[in-house]
């Protein structure tokens, strides 16, 4: 005798709630945004993991090796939107109540097994549509944050356009973006070897109900059995079968290891050594293409505090935008690629502000305590005293020395003995963190200064002493959370 409907409904139900829940979580994290909760979000990626080299990407592993996909199931916020669509989808179409509908078994294509080449060759290169393009975190969180990022229109569009997109896909094809998926692909070579996963029992029918819930499309009614690689543990399957013939538990020796299992586990590890040979490649190549084309020199591109170079930081950055939702003043944006950077014409970096580097989850941007932040040169500001509104008009200022966290600009004598009284800024680089403060506070147009970027991060002495300025009076050292007084 079959089991009450509500024991079978029971798994999906928990399962979706908590899928849910984590979606929800992110909205909040990246919308709201919540620092710590957004940091653990995102650390808990996979893919992040990864990158970052955390012992998460390790537990996930084994996780996915004991049970199956456990982890695209409820964990992965890009599963469960396009889960969403696919039901929105099936609700309009066929109005067959709250379970999934997108249309039966599909084989994997063969041209998936290309996806860990690319994603190498992306990490090699950089090339930011293969290493970003199919990332999952990366994907979700330019889709989801891109608009709010400070970036022009056009840009904002398309970061958000391939989240769009996979909504798109989804609402008539189910989760189809996880066959191709490069932490999907990856989990489903771990997850085609578990002994747990979703199996077919003799009780089976053949009706067809269960294929036609199952949005991965691995459900093969007529063969009675299931893709276990492919497959997303949503028990969409089991809470629709009428037999209660489709069950979570132990799958057995021979299932796992069939023969269509052997010939699949063959093509996905020889595309996985050889994506992984190329990735190993990434760090030695790197470096020749940045000696050649030197990234961080470019005109206006200066990285976040704790990124080091444009060597490390493009190597390990996804475009997560994580960083450009918890910077407080909106510094921090996508506006080069989806790898983010300093934008210093509507803000300054904050002196005490070490936020990006506390949600940085593979370490692109370092993280950094205060003192060090607060040495760390990020870029490098230029006087330019012909503009300075002292000697275009005459008229007192300050405004860039008073705003100095370090004291790179203190005030000095103005050296005209006809104007009593007047002082000019004067400019020691070497306390310099270029922070932007000061091109802020200059109300000259154009600006007397100018911030140009920086090679590689390095550390300055910290605040220029009181005996080596012209100010030693004053003490005009700018406190996070203040106004520029300009």
């Amino acid at each position: 005798m079959a089991k009450p409907r509500f024991s079978r409904k029971a798994p999906f139900a928990v399962r979706s709630l908590i899928a849910c829940g984590v979606l929800g979580l992110f909205f909040y994290a990246y919308l709201a945004p919540s620092n710590s909760l957004l940091a653990l979000l995102v650390k808990l990626q996979f893919s992040a993991a990864l990158y970052g080299l955390g012992i998460w990407g390790l537990a996930v592993m084994a996780l996915t090796l004991a049970g199956g996909r456990v982890y695209c199931s409820a964990l992965c916020p890009l599963g469960t939107w396009q889960e969403l669509f696919g039901r929105l989808g099936s609700l309009l179409r066929r109005g067959k109540g709250p379970a999934l509908a997108v249309g039966g078994y599909v084989p994997p294509a063969r041209l998936r097994f290309v996806i860990p080449l690319a994603v190498g060759a992306g990490l090699a290169l950089p090339i930011f549509p293969l290493m970003l393009g199919l990332d999952p975190l990366s994907a979700f969180g330019r889709g989801l944050r891109g608009p709010f990022a400070g970036t022009a229109a056009p840009r904002a569009l398309v970061m958000a356009l391939p989240l769009a997109l996979i909504g798109v896909i989804a609402f008539f094809r189910g989760r189809a973006f996880c066959d191709w998926c490069p932490v999907g692909f990856s989990l489903g070579l771990f997850s085609a070897l578990a002994p747990l996963g979703m199996k077919v029992s003799a009780a089976c029918v053949s009706c067809g109900i269960c294929e036609q819930k199952c949005p991965a499309r691995c459900m093969n009614s007529r063969e009675k059995r299931l893709d276990a690689g492919r497959c997303v543990l949503c028990f969409s399957c089991a809470a629709a079968c009428p037999s209660n013939s489709v069950n979570y538990g132990r799958r057995g020796l021979k299932t796992a290891l069939s023969e269509s299992r052997r010939l699949f586990l063959k093509r996905s590890g020889a595309a996985a050594l050889a994506g992984g040979a190329v990735y190993l490649a990434a760090s030695p190549v790197k470096r020749l293409f940045h000696a050649a084309f030197p990234l961080s020199g470019g005109p206006g591109v200066i990285l976040p505090p704790g990124a080091g170079n444009s060597g490390h930081y493009t190597a390990r950055c996804i475009g997560c935008q994580a960083c450009t939702a918890v910077c407080p003043v909106g510094v921090i944006k996508p506006k080069h690629s989806p790898q983010p950077v300093l934008d210093f014409s509507e803000a300054a970096c904050q002196f005490n502000c070490v936020e990006c580097g506390k949600v940085c989850p593979t370490g692109a941007i370092r993280r950094l305590d205060v003192a060090e932040k607060q040495r760390t040169r990020i870029a490098l500001s230029s006087l330019n005293f012909d503009y300075c509104v002292v000697k275009t008009k005459g008229e007192s200022c300050g405004a860039c020395a008073e705003v100095c966290p370090t004291h790179a600009l203190s005030m000095e004598a103005y050296p005209d003995p006809g104007i009593p009284f007047l002082t000019r800024p004067v400019f020691d680089p070497r306390y310099c963190v270029g922070c932007g403060a000061c091109l802020a506070a200059c109300p000259a147009i154009p600006k007397a200064l100018a911030i140009s970027p920086v090679a590689e991060q390095t550390l300055t002495p910290g605040i220029r002493p009181v005996e080596d300025r012209e100010d030693a009076g004053e003490d005009f050292l700018y406190q996070a959370g203040e106004e520029f007084p300009f």
